[in-house]
């Protein structure tokens, strides 16, 4: 290293600037040297010519006067007064003066007076007046006055040049003195950092020590942070690659890792065991040398996927039904990936390759495979395989001339032996049911189960249909020999039902369902037997199942809507609430009348999902309602079997929890009687289900079924419905009239509340009320209508006020025919009317034209004139009746002569008459009550 820089930062300093003084001091010094030479020499000069025009006038006038004396003294005065004179001589011809003292002691150097360049100096000076020569005058300057005074002033510039020195020592020293302790701590601290990283130096002195403490003890931080960062770094690194070692050891798969060039790098347990080559022999191999891989059907090698990953660097999966060649030979089917191994930026330094052996997988896969085309228990094509040989044999029979015969086989009476000897018997029946049958079959057929007691039998390359029932009776025979189960000895028949193709020219699906069909045919027939599709019957059955998608693509489509026809109260005259009836608004048709759909939604799962649309329609209507001041209660109607399904309970439980703001006692339901009694214990246990979540049930259409005392007693519905059939003619039928006052009479006995259906009159109405019967719906009160209408029918309708006349009124039934009277009468006022408008007269000659002869004037002279003939009112009435009749023939001959202008004009007279004999028979009505 250069001496320099093993100086100390004091002496780097101190050197430089004290050379640079010492030569500025030198530079001065010789130039003030100079001047000084300069000065000295230019004053001995004027010393010496100032003595010389002194001594002129005295040297003339002495030589003059021949004062020597004078010369002499002036010589000497000379000398003595100016130091630098050292001798002053006078010469002139032989006359010679001299005045001289010795040379001054030099007071410097001997080296300064050459130096100095201060050299003796010397004068001669002619003496001359007014033209005579008077001599000489000789001048010697002592040349050492002027360099001690030089010498002086050198020595002074000199001495301070020294003192500057000094103080830029001794001040250069205080200053650094604190700047270089500083940096020793800096330096110390840097010493120490290496064992000690939390090492700060103190920060003090100048700005620029402060400044260096401060980026020191940043440094400090960042490094020691640094180091910590990298010591955690390794940590986790060195945890990561024990674990990475520990999950490549512990690995369920082979993982080979390789250099960028393909070269092995690392092999784990597992890929050892499956290559056949230890880690430490395989380190550097190039991959293919100990990764042979195969396809496994066609045997060709297949393309290593590291050097693909290698050369795109893309994640690179084996193609199905690899095969691994290991070193020994072995083969086990692989299935594997290879990605790229990168480094931070983004270069490819490697690739890994992960594998396994599917050995297990392949062989459970077969064993799926089977097991998804095959019956457990009797080894026999399952549904999936029996579509694909039915498929083919649809088609082998498209390209020949024969028949294909499907047939569908069910046991008879398997469910008792099995339920009386147990599973195992009856799974050892089916196995043996099976061989029997693949004994009787030919090698060409299929069998095939379905599950349960269920087979399929396939039948190709039939030449008539004599062979195809030639072989069916023969497996029947067959199957109906004894088995020995459990030691016990059954018997057990089979049905069968079979179609042919082409004869029934349908797809496999279809075939397979027409054969499920004639196998239930069979069945129905008796058992034991088989039986043939009837493709005509089929027919039938298509456009139903036509229908009934239809009707499933409308209820998904949101076609289907609920009307609501209003229940009255009759003797308060208020609204008790709504029946909730199902109408299809289709696209096209418009409403769809419900006799067009609801039997097709019988007996099937249409049934179903037309409740639950029913159910959350209605509970969200209720809200609706609720939300607007209505409390209103709804009735849903649910088909017989929906309300017997194991899913009704969950399906009402699963719409009201859809509605938690609905009470559960605005929901009523309807059900049929027949529904009913057709599982009487079902349907009471359902029923009392539906009370324990507070919902009412009514039975609907009371009176058609076939429901005994003992049958209402059981069953605990809350309600009885009249059918509307016999409320319809209750006026004129006494039969309807009975069987209405005896379900009137079986709900008040058994506690149920009673609702008639089919109400068209008021007349109908007061009877009901006058029977026990409160409630009623019916055209004559309100037709089935959209939700958007029901508020505005119930703000303005008005109850009947015959309704309100005979509500709280006390009367007997042999005032009923009084109410017939009335009904009677518009009845053949309409029926006159009718025959003006076109229609034909119902009406016979004698009814038409003898007022006596209508029902209105039986009554009149019978029942009415016992009961009535005192009232005013009733006699009043005849000659209006009279004349009713009379305007009526009038009607009937006009129409006849095609003067129909008149006739209308009269028939607008007989409507006067009909209101003048209905107020003629309301103040009857009035004035009887008035007696009660």
């Amino acid at each position: 290293m250069n001496s320099r820089y093993r100086l100390s930062l004091f002496w780097r300093l101190f050197l430089p600037i004290t050379l640079m003084i010492l030569c500025a001091g030198s530079l001065r010094t010789w130039l003030l040297l100079g001047e000084e030479r300069a000065a000295q020499n230019q004053s001995m000069q004027s010393g010496l010519n100032l003595a010389a025009a002194v001594m002129q006038p005295i040297i003339a006038e002495g030589v003059i006067t021949g004062d020597y004396a004078s010369i002499q003294a002036a010589l000497e005065q000379q000398v003595r007064l100016r130091p630098n004179i050292q001798r002053a001589e006078w010469r002139m011809e032989s006359a010679r003066l001299l005045a001289a003292r010795p040379p001054t002691a030099a007071s410097y150097p001997d080296g300064f007076a050459r130096l100095s360049g201060i050299e003796v100096c010397e004068l001669h000076q002619p003496i001359s007046l007014a033209g005579a020569d008077y001599g000489e005058l000789a001048l010697l300057c002592d040349p050492a006055p002027g360099r001690a005074a030089a010498w002086i002033r050198v020595v002074s510039q000199a001495q301070v040049v020294s003192g500057v020195v000094i103080a830029l020592f001794l001040i250069l020293g205080l200053i650094l003195r604190t700047s270089l302790a500083a940096l020793r701590r800096l330096i110390e601290a840097h010493r120490r950092f290496p064992e000690d990283h939390s090492t700060r130096v103190a920060v003090g002195g100048s700005r620029e020590s402060r400044l260096l403490g401060q980026a020191f003890n940043g440094m400090a931080e960042e490094v020691e942070a640094t180091l910590r960062a990298l010591a955690l770094a390794r940590a986790r690194w060195e945890h990561e690659a024990e674990l990475n070692r520990t999950t490549l050891l512990s690995i369920g798969d082979a993982v080979i890792t390789t250099d960028a060039e393909g070269r092995v790098a690392q092999l784990n347990p597992v890929a050892e065991r499956l290559t056949g080559w230890p880690a430490v022999e395989a380190a550097g191999q190039p991959l293919t040398a100990i990764f042979a891989i195969v396809n496994e059907q066609t045997r060709a090698p297949v393309d290593n996927p590291v050097a693909r990953v290698l050369a795109e660097g893309i994640v690179v999966g084996l193609a199905n039904h690899t095969v691994l060649i290991a070193r020994d030979g072995s083969e086990q089917p692989i299935e594997d990936s290879a990605a790229p191994i990168r480094c931070g930026n983004g270069e490819i330094v490697g690739c890994v390759l992960v594998f396994h052996d599917v050995s297990e997988k392949k062989a459970l896969q077969k064993r799926i495979g089977w097991q998804a085309t095959h019956d457990d228990l009797t080894g026999l094509p399952n549904r999936a395989l029996l579509a694909d040989r039915l498929k083919q044999a649809v088609a082998r029979c498209d390209r020949g001339q024969h028949l294909l015969a499907v047939g569908m086989l069910d046991l008879d009476e398997f469910k008792p032996v099995n339920d009386r000897l147990g599973h195992a018997a009856g799974d050892q029946l089916l196995r043996l049911v099976t061989a029997r049958t693949l004994e009787v079959l030919r090698a060409s057929d299929t069998l095939a189960r379905l599950g349960g007691d269920e087979f399929v039998l396939v039948l190709p390359d039939l030449a008539t249909l004599a062979e195809a029932e030639a072989i069916f009776g023969r497996l029947l025979d067959c199957l109906a020999q004894p088995y020995v189960l459990e030691g016990e000895t059954v018997r057990v028949t089979a049905t069968l039902g079979f179609t042919l193709y082409p004869l029934d020219a349908s797809d496999p699906d279809t075939l397979l369902r027409h054969a499920d069909e004639a196998m239930y045919a069979a069945k129905h027939a008796g058992r034991n037997r088989y039986h043939l599709y009837d493709v005509q019957h089929d027919e039938q059955q298509q456009t139903r199942r036509e229908r009934a998608e239809d009707l499933h693509r409308a209820l998904a489509a949101g076609e289907f809507e609920l009307f609501y026809q209003p229940k009255v109260d009759l003797r308060r005259g208020t609204v008790a609430g709504f029946e909730a009836l199902a109408r299809w608004r289709h696209p096209l048709r418009g409403i769809v009348p419900p006799a067009d759909f609801l039997p097709h939604m019988e007996g099937n799962e249409l049934g179903c999902e037309l409740g639950r649309f029913a159910l959350a329609a209605a509970l969200g209507q209720i809200a609706a309602w609720r939300a607007a001041g209505r409390d209103w209660r709804v009735s849903v109607n649910i088909t017989p079997q929906h309300f017997t399904a194991p899913h009704f309970l969950d399906d009402l439980k699963a719409a009201l929890a859809r509605h938690p703001d609905v009470p559960p006692q605005r929901l009523m339901l309807e059900i049929l009687e027949s529904a009913a009694i057709a599982d009487i214990e079902q349907a009471a246990s359902v029923i009392a289900a539906c009370h324990a979540l507070g919902i009412r049930l009514a039975l609907d259409d009371f009176g058609t079924g076939y429901a005994s005392l003992a049958y209402l007693k059981r069953l605990p519905a809350d309600e009885l419905k009249i059918d509307q059939s016999f409320v319809r003619d209750v006026l004129d039928d006494p039969g309807d009239l009975a069987v209405v006052e005896a379900v009137i009479t079986l709900a008040a006995l058994f506690g149920r509340d009673v609702v008639a259906e089919g109400v068209e009159l008021a007349e109908q109405g007061v009877l009901l009320m006058r029977l026990g019967c409160d409630i009623a719906q019916g055209y004559g009160i309100a037709r089935p209508m959209p939700a958007a209408e029901v508020a505005a029918w119930a703000a303005s309708w008005q109850p009947d006020p015959r309704w309100a006349l005979w509500a709280d009124a006390k009367w007997e039934m042999s005032d009923f025919p009084l109410l017939v009277a009335q009904y009677d009468h518009l009845r053949w006022v309409k029926s006159v009317l009718a025959f003006l408008d076109g229609n034909r007269l119902s009406l016979g000659r004698e009814e038409l034209a003898d007022h006596h002869a209508c029902r209105l004037g039986h009554w009149y002279d019978g029942h009415g004139r016992q009961r009535y003939g005192h009232l005013a009112a009733f006699q009043e009435m005849e000659p209006v009746h009279a004349e009713v009749h009379r305007t009526g023939c009038e009607i009937i001959r006009l129409k006849a002569d095609g003067r129909l202008q008149e006739a209308q004009a009269q028939a607008r007279h007989l409507l006067e008459l009909k209101d003048r004999i209905l107020e003629h028979l309301a103040r009857l009505q009035r004035e009887m009550l008035h007696q009660a």
